[in-house]
């Protein structure tokens, strides 16, 4: 039903009002009495009427049926509509509305407003002012009204935007057959302009015999009656372009709610290809293989495409050539276990994760031997059963930081340091040993150590030895000068290990005593020996590059090899003191980490005497190195010790090792991934076990160490 306002009567309801206030009407004699309070609330809209002082002088039953309450129980119009805003924000909305434009201009205004049923709805508000000083405001329900307009105002969108874009041609019609408007692909497809073939027939646009056909066509679809009749007309056609005729699909499509005879018809063109184009794709596909060719010419990589069968389907090679890898086009069609085994063994683990779930897999590629080798990989699928890898070469900057040794304290201190590989060859000697020996530096370098000690006793496989148990050993074997003069000397050679580094033997030359026969040095000499030697191995890193990266490496290994130096405050019968480690361990790292010797970050409790076993105190030392390292190596605040440390032994004898973290604290990893494989690793070589602590509120670990190692 339109609005009584919208319309000459509803109009005239106003100047037809009786005047105000409304009382019964005696009427002329003889003739009933009018009821005009009854005949104002059987009105389908609100009506409500106000005195220049914005005083209720009358308002019908449909006010308060459209917000669940009426004017005079409110109090005031303000009131009334500010019972039915919302929030705060949209009431001062509505009576600023209010009352600059329908109390003061009589305006018609739409608010939304919460009804009786507590929903929002959008009420109507319109207002007159008649001669008498009287204002009469009626009120109208139009949520449905409103509500199918924006429905169809977004329904005209819509089909706007899907007209102007759709990928195909489409062209729409009316009644006739004439054209209203053409979607811009059609236009490219026929070469023609809107302004060209706006209010023509889109027969004219056709071949005659197929023009027929098709209208022939719409003609039978329309006559059916059956339900199993197609919703679309559809057929080939001929279609009359500018520069030729051009071969296409048509699809007719009605529109109109009659499909006897539908108001417009939306006609579907399926583009084909043009020579322009292909030309189009074809220019495309040469800019992106351009730009895929400079792409694997800039990075330093070797590229990899690998079939399902691990076989090598096509490669890129490195701009420059590595000494370590050569691929060549042997490559082609082989099996990727036979150019390159170590390669084959990852991908062959990772192909499930990377064809079936998509996944992208890291890994490190690393070799020892003669020519150690160290690469990043990166493995990804590309479809069709493929694998993408690329494989970056890191060797020339784990070699660059292990030169670092040759630094100017390396080459100038006085005493005699010798580095060999895995397999005794030696890779470096500072001139101290070279004047030792008597020959010259570049003729050491990968010679086997063996030639330069007397009374070899495999002195190749005990070094090959200390890498796997990473314990230091003290030879006592004399050296060898160039004339073959001996020299009685005790060398101490050190394991030197760090993932994605070559590993080496850092071997330190002591005079031997001076008896006839060598005599073995006390623990204390030699524990005081080893941590001398440590500081120097260690000092060679501060020489080395400053960057975030290099600092933290340069941490890493400062904790490392001065957790090992504690390890030997012991003996080889009664084993080593726990306590006293853990807290010689926690006066370095305290120290490194810029608090301060001896400061008590780290809180350490239980009993004095435990001890554990020479073969396991090297892990033990170096775990807690890398989990104080975690907490102290990152400034955190809070009150208290950073990191707690509590010892004890459990029912079974076993020792337990509680850590946790202080108040406000937490662990923090810089690589969490390869931080946790560490302190798996190093838990394995104790034979404990090292599992979080569920029933603490922060994170805290426990390592259980069995009791055959204590």
């Amino acid at each position: 039903m339109p609005g009584p306002l919208g319309s000459k009567d509803a109009n005239a309801a106003h100047h037809l009002a009786p005047p105000f206030h409304i009382e019964a009407n005696p009427g002329p004699p003889g003739k009933p009495a009018v009821d005009w309070a009854s005949i104002l609330d059987q009105l389908p809209y609100g009506l409500i009427v106000l005195g220049p002082g914005q005083d209720l002088l009358h308002e019908n039953a449909v006010c308060s049926e459209l917000l669940g309450c009426s004017v005079k129980e409110t109090g005031s119009i303000e009131a009334w509509l500010a019972s039915a805003c919302p929030d705060d924000e949209h009431r001062d909305r509505v009576i600023n509305s209010w009352r600059d434009h329908i109390w003061r201009n009589q305006l018609t205004r739409t608010f939304t407003l919460r009804g009786a049923d507590q929903k929002l709805r959008e009420i109507e508000f319109r207002s007159s002012l008649q001669t008498n000083g009287v204002f009469t405001v009626t009120l109208q329900d139009v949520t449905d009204l409103r509500r199918a307009e924006e429905t169809q105002h977004h329904n005209k969108l819509k089909f706007r935007v899907m007209f102007t874009h759709a990928g195909n041609g489409a062209v729409l019609v009316d009644r006739t057959g004439r054209i209203i408007d053409a979607n811009p692909a059609f236009l490219r497809f026929a070469e023609l302009t809107l302004k060209e073939i706006r209010l023509s027939t889109l027969a004219s646009l056709l071949y005659p015999e197929d023009a027929t056909a098709l209208a022939q066509a719409e003609q039978e679809w329309r006559n059916k009656k059956e339900a199993t009749a197609p919703d679309i007309v559809s057929r080939e056609i001929w279609l009359r372009a500018r520069t030729k005729e051009k071969r296409t699909q048509i699809t007719y499509c009605p529109v109109g709610d009659s499909s006897k005879n539908p108001s417009m018809g939306i006609y579907l063109f399926k583009a084909g290809e043009t020579p322009e184009s292909r030309e189009q794709l074809i220019n495309k596909l040469r800019t992106v293989a351009a730009k895929a060719q400079a792409l694997l010419n800039a990075v330093p990589d070797l590229v990899l495409l690998i079939n399902d069968d691990l076989t090598v389907a096509d490669f890129a090679p490195p701009p420059t050539p590595w000494k370590e890898l050569q691929p060549d086009d042997s490559w082609h069609g082989q099996s990727l276990k036979e150019i390159w085994p170590v390669l084959s063994e990852v991908v062959e683990r990772s192909q499930l994760q990377v064809t079936a779930k998509g996944k992208t897999v890291h890994a490190d590629v690393e070799g020892c031997g003669s020519v150690p080798f160290d690469f990043n990989l990166t493995l990804c699928s590309c479809g069709d059963g493929q694998m993408l890898a690329v494989i970056r070469n890191k060797t020339e900057e784990e070699t660059a930081r292990f030169n670092g040794w040759s630094s100017p304290v390396f080459n100038r201190s006085s005493q005699a340091i010798i580095v060999t590989d895995a397999d005794g060859r030696i890779r470096e000697a500072n001139p101290a040993f070279a004047k030792l020996v008597e020959i010259a530096p570049a003729d050491l370098l990968g010679r086997p150590i063996s030639e330069l000690y007397h009374l070899d006793q495999g002195l190749e496989e005990h070094i090959a030895g200390l890498l796997a148990s990473k314990e230091a050993w003290i030879c006592p074997f004399p050296l060898l000068q160039k004339s073959g003069r001996e020299i009685k000397v005790i060398t101490e050679f050190v394991p030197v290990s760090e993932k994605g580094s070559p590993p080496c033997v850092v071997g330190m030359i002591q005079d031997a005593p001076s008896s006839d026969e060598a005599t073995p040095l006390s623990p204390d000499k030699i524990q005081h020996g080893f941590r001398n030697q440590l500081q120097l191995v260690t000092s060679l890193f501060s020489l080395e590059p400053q960057g975030t990266a290099a600092r933290d490496a340069f941490l890493k290994w400062q904790i490392r090899l001065r957790s090992v130096a504690q390890t030997m405050n012991g003996s080889s019968d009664t084993g080593v003191q726990v306590i006293p480690m853990l807290r010689a361990i926690a006066d370095e790292i305290c120290s490194l980490t810029g608090h301060g010797h001896s400061s008590r970050e780290i809180e350490i409790t239980g009993d004095e005497t435990l001890r554990i076993e020479n073969t396991s105190s090297s892990s033990l030392a170096l775990m807690m190195g890398e989990i104080m390292r975690l907490i102290l190596g990152h400034r955190q605040f809070g009150l208290g010790p950073q990191l707690s440390l509590s010892l004890h032994r459990d029912s079974g004898n076993n020792l337990c090792l509680r850590v946790k973290p202080g108040e406000s604290r937490r662990f923090i990893f810089t690589d969490e991934d390869s931080e946790i494989e560490i302190l798996e690793i190093l838990t394995t070589q104790i034979g404990g076990e090292l599992a979080p602590l569920a029933s603490e509120s922060a994170l805290a670990w426990e390592l259980k160490i069995p009791a055959e190692q204590i």
